[in-house]
């Protein structure tokens, strides 16, 4: 059960996150050398608040308060965008912003994922792919459907509310999350390990690159 919340959660995240990464460009109306240098700056954000922001929080809040609020938070963004949808400034600024909400998202739905999951690590993390990426597959499909037979607004609006449904979606497994966050302890590493395979090589034995 707690892989399948977690699956069905960021399959609704990566529907409004790919949507935003598909269709956003358009109303920017920029040359590629801008459009570039704007999600050079979403970027930045992405890394910087994956790596030192987001663990900072979670330590501090525990993952799936982070997590309800981060979802709410890429809500309010992508609301921005399809109000502003007219108005490229808008846009640009709300795409850079939504960078900090991405980095926080997807440190700590991989690490919430691999706590929940029963199953071993490599099967835990194939399953919960399969299960976003068709959000992330359908959702640039059907944001082009909805402008066509719409306006541009109404595919970031609906991206806005894949992001909130994410929310009770994820509240459903929440004792299992808490439950497994506890039990893993503080010091406990939650990301996987490297383990040696195969034979030792010889000494003097010529190396092989992978």
């Amino acid at each position: 059960r707690g892989l399948l919340t977690m699956g069905i959660m960021a399959l609704l995240y990566n529907w409004g996150f790919f949507t935003m990464l598909g269709y956003a460009p358009y109303p920017m109306e920029l040359e590629a050398h801008q459009l570039g240098l704007v999600f050079t700056g979403w970027g930045l954000l992405v890394a910087a608040f994956s790596v030192f922001f987001a663990p900072r929080l979670q330590a501090r809040y525990g993952t799936a308060p982070v997590l309800y609020a981060n979802l709410f938070g890429l809500a309010v963004v992508m609301t921005v965008i399809a109000a502003g949808v007219e108005t490229p400034t808008v846009v640009i600024v709300a795409v850079i912003a939504s960078g900090a909400f991405i980095g926080i998202n997807n440190t700590l739905t991989t690490q919430a994922v691999m706590l929940v999951s029963p199953v071993e690590r490599p099967v835990a993390s194939s399953a919960y792919g399969f299960l976003r990426f068709i959000g992330g597959g359908l959702a640039p499909y059907v944001a082009g459907k909805l402008a066509d037979a719409t306006d541009l607004g109404v595919p970031f609006y609906l991206g806005a509310a894949t992001f909130l449904l994410a929310i009770p979606v994820l509240a459903s497994g929440h004792r299992l999350l808490v439950r497994a966050e506890r039990s893993t302890g503080d010091d406990e590493p939650v990301v996987p390990s490297l383990v040696p395979v195969g034979r030792t090589a010889e000494p003097g034995s010529r190396p092989v690159v992978v």
